[in-house]
């Protein structure tokens, strides 16, 4: 299940672009690009995104979201089914060890989304 704050800002900005968009990734500068899309019809729809990059994937862990560099920002259920940290999928290191490709980026989904930063 989806944490609440996700339902609800996928509801109100589905498939959206944030404004603020910058995150970072250790010293690595990241871009959010944007909200996968719930609409089946849709190149991004989240289980089709899901199934094509499983194999990047430990047990656990759902995109919802991208960088621009088709990179992953996911929930991890792994430690808390009920409230998933954020993770970042780094699509390169992933294909060889999907664990040596994953990186923390935030306690919840409010945290990551409220950690978004204008870039220069």
């Amino acid at each position: 299940m989806f944490p609440i704050h996700f339902i609800e800002c996928v509801t109100k900005y589905h498939g959206g672009e944030p404004s603020a968009d910058g995150f970072n990734v250790g010293k690595r500068e990241c871009s959010f690009y944007h909200l996968l899309s719930f609409n089946q019809e849709k190149k991004d729809y989240i289980l089709n995104v899901y199934h094509d990059i499983k194999y990047q994937l430990v047990d656990g862990i759902c995109p919802f979201g991208d960088d621009i560099a088709d990179n992953h920002v996911c929930f991890d259920y792994r430690s808390n089914s009920q409230r998933p940290l954020i993770v970042f999928i780094d699509h390169e290191l992933a294909y060889e060890n999907p664990e040596s490709g994953m990186f923390f980026l935030a306690h919840s989904f409010e945290e990551f989304i409220n950690g978004l930063y204008e870039e220069e």
